[in-house]
């Protein structure tokens, strides 16, 4: 209570970028405080443990990509509790981003609006900064690496440009998320059509296999990003694509540039939308996806997450993970802490004795 309370306040008074890159730098200069902050905010309990695809996550909440997008807090990360975190999205050129401002909040609806437009430090910078981190330092929960495309490159140069950062990034990431779903990089979703984001697949997976080869290691999972923004056709061609290509699964969804009209606070402002106003749609994604592939293809739900009951409707759709950013914005570092508790409370209610039991329960 006491972020709600006294200290989201304070950082609402701030501008949301710059309150943002400040709370950021915070929680990476407490990396010394491991035991402190595991004993505050994370719960152990097997019965959260999770298989998700080849990954085992110790408990089925995750930090999105989008909140640490340069590997700022990579140490600090599990002491809030997630199950695992995803980074970027990185390009393979550094970018500055669209201009300011360009992050916005919007209280009333429990959201937030983006439209920062990639900005990161580059596969080169990031994967330099990965390989200090990764020295001597043993690897607590598992870590996702989000991949976009560069802005300056034009979409029949995408395979290249996603390559040379996955080349890059490989040795560091537990899995890759190809991200083609972003609202902010002009033309980034045609990616998300059959033929492109097939061609676009198979030479990431062609090169997984050959960066797996030479270091002798296994191939990293490879996740799709989705946006909410299309019809449930387009839905089925991205289903039929991963199936094929053999990708890990699908993280649903990205934010949307839509549903202005159902907000609170008037706005027209261009980005993607997050948090509570996406909660509903997410979870329609979710469910169909879990509902057409009948629960063989791994789905993370992503979306309007607050609250242990967010989680749940996300898992009981279909979902065998959840990742939160917005809703760690609103609720501060306690989040993770009670959505793990209270899943714990929800699967004692319904009898499931491990998360994985309640996984689509509700299609």
């Amino acid at each position: 209570m006491l972020y709600k309370t006294l200290l989201r306040p304070l950082l609402f008074l701030r501008d949301p970028e710059k309150a943002h890159d400040q709370t950021l730098s915070l929680i990476s200069s407490l990396s010394f405080l491991e035991a402190p902050l595991e004993w505050l905010f994370a719960v152990k309990d097997a019965r959260l443990e999770v298989r998700v695809g080849p990954l085992t996550l110790p408990n089925p909440v995750g930090l999105a990509a989008g909140f640490d997008k340069n590997a700022i807090a990579v140490k600090t990360w599990p002491g809030f509790g997630f199950g695992f975190i995803e980074i970027g999205a990185v390009t393979a050129h550094p970018q500055p981003g669209q201009p300011r401002p360009r992050l916005f909040r919007l209280p009333k609806d429990e959201a937030l609006i983006n439209r920062l437009g990639f900005n990161n430090d580059g596969a080169e910078a990031i994967a330099a900064k990965l390989e200090a981190l990764s020295a001597g330092e043993r690897k607590r929960i598992p870590v996702g690496i989000n991949i976009g495309r560069s802005k300056v490159v034009e979409t029949k140069d995408a395979a290249a440009d996603y390559l040379f950062t996955f080349e890059k990034l490989f040795p560091f990431g537990d899995f890759f998320t190809v991200n083609v779903s972003s609202p902010n990089t002009p033309g980034l979703r045609d990616l998300q059509e059959k033929s492109l984001l097939r061609d676009l697949l198979q030479a990431i997976q062609d090169k997984n296999r050959e960066m797996a080869g030479k270091s002798k290691t296994q191939e990293k999972p490879i996740w799709v990003k989705i946006a909410p923004d299309m019809d449930f056709s387009q839905v089925d061609d991205i289903i039929d694509v991963a199936q094929s290509e053999k990708v890990a699964g699908i993280i649903a969804t990205n934010a949307t540039a839509f549903l202005r009209e159902k907000l609170v606070t008037p706005t027209h402002e261009p980005g993607g939308l997050s948090g509570k106003p996406l909660k509903a749609l997410a979870t329609s994604f979710i469910r169909y996806i879990y509902q057409a592939t009948r629960g063989r293809l791994p789905i993370i739900g992503v979306g309007g997450i607050f609250t242990a009951e967010d989680a749940y409707e996300k898992i009981q759709a279909g979902a065998s993970a959840v990742q939160i950013l917005t809703g760690f914005v609103y609720e501060g570092p306690c989040a993770v802490k009670r959505i793990n508790r209270g899943l714990l409370r929800l699967m004692d209610r319904d009898g499931f004795k491990n998360i994985s039991e309640a996984v689509g329960t509700t299609t």
